[in-house]
C-alpha cells in the first residue's frame, strides 16, 4: 500500500446533466439513469493538497476542459452543449473531494495521455 501524490475529486452528475443527455437524440439512456451516472461517477487526480480550497482554485482554472470533457464522452457536436460558464458548470456538477490518495495495487501506476477535442 502506497499514499500517491495526488489528491481526487469525483465529479457527480446533477440534473441539469441529465436534462441534458435526455434531449440528445442519438443517445441510447434504456440502461442509464441519473443514479446510476452518480453511482460511477469520473475521478480526476490533482495535485496533491492538504486543503479543499487549494483543490478549488485548481478545478476554477480548468474547469472548461473538465466540463468539455464530460460533455464530449457523450455527444462531440459543440453546437448542443450549454454555455461552458463556471456556473453551469457547478450547477451541472457535484464535487466530491479526497485529499489522500492511496494505492491497494500491486502494479505499478500507468499513465496515457488524454487528448482533449479541440473547442471552437
Amino acid at each position: 500500500m502506497y499514499e500517491v501524490n495526488r489528491s481526487v475529486f469525483l465529479l457527480v452528475p446533477l440534473e441539469p446533466f441529465w436534462a441534458w443527455l435526455q434531449s440528445l437524440h442519438d443517445i441510447d439512456l434504456e440502461q442509464l439513469s441519473l443514479d446510476i451516472l452518480q453511482q460511477d461517477a469520473n475521478a480526476y487526480l490533482t495535485s496533491a493538497s492538504e486543503d479543499i480550497d487549494n483543490l478549488w482554485v485548481e478545478i476554477e482554472q480548468r474547469y472548461e476542459d473538465i466540463f468539455a470533457a464530460e460533455l464530449a464522452d457523450w455527444c462531440e457536436d459543440e453546437s448542443l452543449w450549454p454555455d461552458l460558464s463556471f456556473d453551469n458548470f457547478r450547477n451541472w456538477f457535484g464535487v466530491q473531494f479526497s485529499t489522500v490518495v492511496t494505492d491497494l495495487a500491486q502494479e505499478d501506476l500507468a499513465r496515457e495521455a488524454f487528448v482533449p477535442i479541440p473547442l471552437n
